[in-house]
């Protein structure tokens, strides 16, 4: 035992050195022989305070450390998840294209069951891949022609006109100068709205087809049977 490095350890350790610290400062290897030395020190009210606020800044460090490693780990299982669940969806044939299609306007589209004057079909959404997909369902399973389509946007005052057609003009793969433009001020949101709240507004796609209207009626009636006799 060598008692000047004893006496120094010990005084370190009054003064609310830790353990670690006493360790690096004078190059003890071992925690074992600082524990054999401090049995039965009593430590100053000063250094335990001192103590106490060390290992409350470790442990935060510690809680810190985790939950960056917890964050990390958390964003790479989604991300793996969304990777894995995108490779599960092959190619559509024709039926699964109609079954989404007809899913979708079920959901979204305008319906006007019971009623006898239906002029065709509309849906209005403003996120860009429904509007995608409901112009694949019109076109390649109701065979509607791009002149037949009328298209629409509906915008709040803090949209910019050109941005929004433009926008739209590109998801539809319609003209620029097809889409009319229906400006919406509600009393609660008038020029409160940021630009990142329906940046492009909402695209409306209409079909003035009566009977386009009852063959997608029919499809969601078929589809609802056919789920209803599914055990």
């Amino acid at each position: 035992m060598n008692p000047v490095l004893r006496e120094k350890a010990i005084a370190l350790r009054l003064r609310g050195r830790s353990y670690n610290e006493i360790r690096k400062i004078l190059n003890i290897p071992s925690k074992g022989t600082l524990s054999y030395w401090f049995k039965g020190l009593q430590l100053p009210a000063e250094a335990k305070k001192r103590l106490a606020a060390k290992i409350k800044l470790a442990n935060e460090r510690g809680l810190l450390s985790f939950n960056r490693r917890r964050t990390k780990m958390i964003r790479t299982e989604n991300r793996q998840t969304y990777i894995e669940a995108i490779k599960e969806i092959k190619t559509l044939s024709r039926n699964e294209l109609l079954l989404v299609g007809t899913i979708l306007y079920w959901g979204e589209g305008t319906k006007s069951f019971g009623k006898q004057n239906i002029s065709g079909i509309a849906l209005s959404n403003s996120d860009p891949n429904i509007i995608s997909c409901f112009m694949k369902f019109i076109r390649k399973i109701l065979g509607v022609k791009d002149e037949k389509i009328r298209a629409g946007v509906q915008i709040h005052p803090n949209i910019n006109v050109g941005k929004a057609k433009s926008f739209w003009a590109k998801g539809t793969s319609l003209p620029r100068d097809r889409f009319y433009i229906t400006e919406q001020v509600s009393r609660a949101g008038q020029f409160k709205r940021t630009k990142r709240f329906l940046p492009f507004g909402t695209c409306t796609i209409k079909v003035n087809n009566r009977l386009l209207f009852y063959k997608i009626k029919g499809y969601i009636d078929g589809v609802a049977d056919k789920l209803n006799q599914q055990s």
